[in-house]
């Protein structure tokens, strides 16, 4: 199921956007995980300068490994609350031997860096998808989330090519639950005109899925952000210094 997720997958350069809590961090790393699965050169940029909690860079351990390129800062400036755009990230989206994969911050404050990287004679072929967890306010019907979305886009100066499906409560999340929130995602995607490109999933939640009710593919996730009690003893995993562990 991830080599179909990931097979619709054409554009060079891949952005994920989405609200407060969409998760968008945990599909950004997935999905990085899995086009290097796929043999492809990959780096993926963190441009989460608004959300201290859930950031890829603090990820580096699992994507070195991956030999996944992170660009973020480094040293002391990797625990900055601050508004660091590193030189790579620009580099890395000119970069045409490469598959980047950008982390963007919540909502409109943080999409309006995308703004500053493009330039308007640039001509980058690119995917915005928009990461929708209809469990987070404001998120649980279509105009909401719609509303949400345009003020992204109004910040970033693009558009929303796609939706992915994300909806869960960690290890409360039900198939009945990320039933529901598709049909959200199926309904937003349909009032901007796009498709619901994926249904991100956490493993054990897959397992459990009838995908025969789904017409986008199921995206299977392992959780790389991980709340802090949940990582003891445990070296593999991204501390969440957040409440709620959503990303």
């Amino acid at each position: 199921m991830m080599e179909q997720a990931i097979g619709f997958q054409t554009k060079r350069l891949t952005i994920f956007v989405g609200d407060y809590g969409s998760g968008k961090t945990e599909v950004s790393l997935n999905f990085a995980v899995a086009l290097r699965a796929c043999k492809k050169r990959v780096k993926i940029a963190d441009l989460d300068i608004v959300n201290p909690y859930f950031r890829s860079r603090e990820a580096s351990e699992i994507l070195k490994s991956a030999d996944i390129e992170l660009i973020a800062p480094a040293g002391e400036q990797a625990w900055a609350d601050l508004p660091i755009i590193l030189p790579g990230i620009a580099g890395a989206i000119h970069d045409e031997t490469a598959n980047v994969v950008l982390d963007v911050g919540g909502e409109a404050a943080g999409s309006r860096v995308l703004s500053s990287l493009f330039d308007e004679a640039d001509e980058i072929d690119y995917d915005l998808l928009a990461v929708l967890n209809a469990n987070r306010p404001f998120s649980g019907d279509a105009n909401g989330s719609a509303s949400v979305l345009q003020r992204i886009e109004d910040a970033s100066n693009l558009r929303v090519t796609g939706v992915v499906s994300n909806t869960h409560l960690l290890r409360e999340t039900t198939p009945t639950m990320v039933l529901t929130g598709y049909e959200v995602a199926e309904r937003l995607a349909n009032r901007l005109g796009v498709d619901v490109r994926f249904i991100s999933v956490e493993e054990k939640v897959a397992e459990r899925l009838d995908a025969s009710l789904f017409s986008a593919p199921i995206f299977v996730m392992k959780r790389y952000v991980l709340l802090p009690w949940e990582i003891v003893g445990t070296g593999a995993a991204i501390s969440e210094r957040g409440s709620d562990g959503s990303g």
